[in-house]
């Protein structure tokens, strides 16, 4: 057993796998629900039906984050159609100044009776 940084969390490797994947990406204290807001967008943005249903929703004027969704529709959408693993988006998002760290904040919530 391996103590001190670096040490593993489980005896199994694809738990330890996802560990490394989630500091890597995520940073040493990672925010679940933007990784949640990512991983369950990108799971729904995959339903035609639900991501016209999304960007009705997040752009709606009630919605209280319209106007950034507004300012970083683009980006977010191109980080929930794509395909890419997150480590490969967060490495294409660096290079262009940002990460998929801040990218997922900025992914509105879905609440409220209008959705």
């Amino acid at each position: 057993m391996r103590l001190g940084p670096g040490a593993f969390i489980c005896y199994n490797d694809d738990v330890n796998d996802t560990a490394n994947t989630t500091a890597t990406v995520w940073g040493p204290y990672p925010n679940y629900d933007d990784i949640a807001r990512f991983e369950y967008g990108r799971l729904l943005w995959r339903s035609v039906e639900m991501r016209s249903r999304l960007l009705r929703h997040w752009s709606d004027p009630r919605h209280p984050h319209h106007e950034r969704f507004q300012e970083q529709r683009p980006l977010i959408e191109e980080i929930l159609g794509s395909l890419d693993t997150p480590e490969a988006l967060d490495e294409r998002l660096r290079m262009r100044g940002t990460s998929l760290r801040c990218v997922a904040r900025e992914i509105p919530p879905v609440f409220g009776s209008f959705f």
